[in-house]
């Protein structure tokens, strides 16, 4: 039995090197989600491949491998195609190892289904959590393997597969906390760049904004002395529009002077439910000139800590962008409710344009904006305002099917 775990510890260094090699080389790259899925199913092919050809051998009827540990994290980390382009690796692989393909395709079928429901748990908790439900998802199998071989009376071989299975669980937590904790320092490391970014626009926005303003309120008065003069009216067009264009960078300097200015107010206990319902009456004319209807579902009672007027700038900010998205005739629904102890989401959700996984990564970046004539500040100064209450804007989007934008806010314990 020694030699067997011997050999099931030189599987877990295969494994655990395949996949620090993927993490260090692949995963930090700046690249797009198929580019990201298509390198990690490799990486998850060669560990299948090589822990399937050379099984640990207990005896002449009982093999052991690690492809559940592949499987389990393909569906993880990958998603459902290279969770089920695993399950079709699995099956080749077993048939060219001459491996029973019918129980093989029998358990790996409840198997991978079962990983549907436990995936999308899995993304719902932190890394304690995380480790927490595979854990107990796996070590359901051995368990009831082990009372199998005991009604049969083999206490041997029950003994190994526990001990074997300690050994993949214990892998498969190591992995788990090595692919976690470094997809952790990318975040810190791309919310570092971001703060730099965001420190040069408002050390930007602090030295120039005023002085600019000054001359451009100067020349905004003469226009509007201009437009009771006598003129043409394709003159008084002209006045008109250079006015509207002047209101517009009032707007964008706006933008970064709260991008620069300090926050420096105490914050406050609001009601939540209430700021949100001001917000969407605010915007529903808005809506309603567009042919937009909004739903909404949002729970009594939700307080939070912050400052009222900033979280509805950012819920106006979100709902006119939702508005804008859709052109016309659509609709958008918002939802608000207390999702744990420490959390209140609110969700807004339309079913405009949506956007790509390039666009989403570069969303709420300065100077980046999906729209014509948009500048990216207005999400730029939303990200902020829920960064410095201690939440987060997290957003979905489809191409073509809509965008949910996701904000979470915690809650007053």
């Amino acid at each position: 039995m020694w030699e067997s775990i011997q050999d099931m510890c030189l599987h877990v260094v295969f494994i655990l090197f395949t996949i620090l090699i993927y993490q260090v080389f692949f995963n930090e790259r700046e690249e797009k989600q198929k580019n990201i899925q298509s390198k990690f199913f490799l990486f998850m092919l060669i560990i299948l491949v090589f822990t399937m050809s050379q099984p640990v051998l207990y005896s002449d009827i009982y093999k052991y491998d690690f492809k559940a540990v592949a499987i389990i994290l393909s569906f993880l980390y990958g998603g459902k195609r290279v969770g089920f382009a695993a399950f079709l690796a699995l099956l080749i692989t077993g048939y060219f190892t001459d491996q029973r393909l019918l129980v093989l395709a029998g358990n790996y079928t409840v198997f991978c289904l079962l990983l549907l429901p436990i995936t999308s748990l899995f993304h719902r908790y932190r890394l304690r959590g995380k480790i927490i439900v595979i854990s107990l998802f796996y070590m359901s199998i051995p368990i009831t393997r082990g009372i199998s071989l005991q009604i049969k009376g083999d206490d041997r071989q029950t003994i190994f597969e526990l001990s074997s299975s300690l050994i993949v669980l214990a892998t498969l937590i190591v992995i788990i906390y090595l692919i976690e904790n470094m997809n952790e320092q990318i975040k810190m490391k791309q919310e570092l760049i971001r703060a730099e970014k965001l420190n040069v626009v408002s050390q930007l926005a602090a030295s120039v904004a005023h002085e600019i303003r000054n001359p451009m309120t100067s020349v905004r008065g003469f226009m509007q002395l201009m437009q009771k003069e006598n003129l043409t009216t394709e003159q008084q067009m002209y006045i008109r529009i250079s006015i509207e264009e002047l209101d517009r960078a009032q707007e964008i300097i706006n933008q970064y002077l709260a991008l620069a200015k300090p926050q420096t107010e105490q914050y406050e206990v609001v009601d939540l439910s209430s700021v949100i319902q001001q917000s969407i009456d605010v915007m529903r004319s808005y809506a309603i000139l567009n042919s937009i209807h909004i739903t909404q579902q949002v729970e009594s009672s939700l307080i939070i800590h912050g400052l009222k007027l900033e979280i509805q700038q950012v819920l106006i900010n979100v709902i006119k962008n939702a508005v804008e998205a859709i052109k016309s005739e659509g609709e958008i629904w918002i939802t608000a409710a207390k999702q744990s102890a420490d959390f209140i989401s609110i969700q807004i959700k339309d079913n405009g344009v949506g956007m790509t996984d390039a666009q989403i990564k570069k969303l709420g970046s300065p100077y980046y904006s999906t729209k014509e004539k948009g500048t990216g500040l207005g999400l730029t100064v939303c990200h902020q305002i829920v960064k410095q209450m201690g939440g987060q804007i997290v957003i979905e989007s489809e191409l073509n099917k809509g965008t949910c934008f996701t904000i979470h806010l915690p809650t007053v314990k």
